[in-house]
């Protein structure tokens, strides 16, 4: 059965969002999803993990979630601290060795803005963060949102913050 990534992650939108994540789209396998909880390899040190929930969960909490339960608990805990993740592209592309999706990311960046006005999400600028699994875009987002806060996976993931309230 597909995702319903819209679904899945409303269950983890705050009421208020303080912080707004952006990430490029959804995994290309179509399996996995950042608001799905799963568990999570933690074989390899967290600064070489290359997933997105290793680098946000790194990022607020110092540590992977060691179990699909603790997994559950770190997204309530974004909820909690009005941190939400939306992506450029709603749908799962890849990216990665693809000039097509690379292409497609880019051509998305223009509407997002009114992508988060339909779907009510209000943030300042200021308070956006784009996580970049590649840095060949920035100049695109930059045009369209000049305040925004721009990191690198491995920037993010390895420059922990404080860890935030839990639920």
């Amino acid at each position: 059965m597909p995702i319903d990534y819209r679904a899945e992650s409303e269950t983890y939108r705050p009421s208020i969002i303080q912080t707004l994540l952006i990430g490029e789209a959804p995994p290309p396998s179509g399996t996995v999803y950042f608001y799905v909880p799963r568990n999570m390899p933690t074989n390899q040190p967290v600064e070489d993990d290359r997933n997105l929930p290793a680098t946000i969960f790194n990022h607020y909490f110092g540590t992977r979630p060691n179990s699909q339960e603790q997994y559950v608990e770190f997204l309530c805990a974004l909820k909690v601290n009005g941190i939400f993740l939306v992506d450029i592209c709603d749908e799962p592309i890849k990216v990665r060795n693809s000039e097509s999706g690379l292409l497609r990311i880019i051509s998305e960046i223009p509407n997002l803005a009114s992508k988060l006005t339909k779907s009510s999400i209000t943030v300042a600028q200021e308070s956006m963060v784009f996580l970049l699994a590649r840095r060949n875009y920035v100049t695109h987002i930059r045009r369209e949102f000049p305040k925004a806060k721009c990191f690198t996976w491995k920037e993010f993931r390895n420059n922990p913050e404080p860890v935030l309230l839990r639920p």
